[in-house]
C-alpha cells in the first residue's frame, strides 16, 4: 500500500491553516482533478485566492461539471497552457478567485443549464 490519502481539509488540520487564506493553491494529482475539486470548493472559512490545476483527458460530463462550479464558487481562467510532454493530454490552468458581483445575477450558469 501507499502513504495514506488525505482531502484538503484533513491536510489544512494537519497544518493548523484552517480558517486561513491560501494565496496559490497547486495540484496536479493525475485524474483526481474531476472527483476532488468540490473539496477544494468547501473548505470552510478559508480563501483559496488562486487554483492552478493540470487537468488530464478532460472526461464528459464531469470536466463540465468541474468548470461551472469552479466559475459558480466565482472562479476566472485567467491562463490555459496544454501539456504536450505526455501526448497533449494535459492542460494546465490558472483560475482568479473574483467576487460573484462580477457575474450576471453572480453566475453564468442557472440549475437549468447544468442539468442539460
Amino acid at each position: 500500500t501507499g502513504p495514506p490519502l488525505y482531502t484538503l481539509s484533513q491536510i489544512m488540520d494537519l497544518l493548523n491553516h484552517t480558517g486561513r487564506t491560501i494565496d496559490i493553491f497547486k495540484i496536479d494529482c493525475e485524474w483526481c482533478e474531476w472527483h476532488t475539486y468540490m473539496d477544494w470548493l468547501q473548505v470552510g472559512t478559508t480563501l483559496i485566492r488562486q487554483i492552478l490545476v493540470e487537468t488530464h483527458n478532460a472526461p464528459m460530463p464531469a470536466a463540465k461539471d468541474f468548470f461551472y462550479a469552479l466559475h459558480d464558487a466565482g472562479y476566472v481562467i485567467f491562463s490555459k497552457e496544454a501539456n504536450f510532454q505526455n501526448g497533449g493530454g494535459g492542460v494546465e490552468y490558472a483560475f482568479l478567485k473574483l467576487h460573484t458581483d462580477f457575474f450576471i445575477n453572480n453566475t453564468m450558469y442557472s440549475k437549468l443549464q447544468l442539468s442539460q
